[in-house]
């Protein structure tokens, strides 16, 4: 994570799904897995040590493949789907971070 800020993990509620869903490139100066970890956490109310990204899948890894291109660009296409603290998580190449807590 860059710098001491936190995500803004401020997304919107679909409720014909149940799902929330945060825009990545929105919050790209803090790195994928936080804010994966910090929408996860937003949704569930759990304690932090509730939530073990590492357990289900590498955070260095994740930020590697959803980062942007070496000349700053944002990827596209790709998705990944996961299960998180009781939620299915699903990130996408487009920014997309949806956690559905029905899961």
């Amino acid at each position: 994570m860059q710098g001491n800020s936190l995500p803004d993990t401020t997304g919107t509620y679909d409720p014909e799904t149940g799902a929330y869903v945060v825009d990545y490139h929105e919050t790209s100066d803090v790195e994928l897995s936080v804010t994966v970890v910090h929408a996860v956490l937003e949704v569930t109310e759990k304690d932090p040590t509730e939530v073990d990204l590492n357990a289900v899948v590498q955070p260095d890894a994740l930020n590697r493949i959803f980062g942007r291109l070496p000349d700053g660009t944002s990827r596209v296409g790709g998705t990944l789907t996961f299960e998180l603290a009781g939620c299915r998580v699903t990130v996408t190449g487009d920014g997309e971070v949806c956690v559905d807590p029905t899961a």
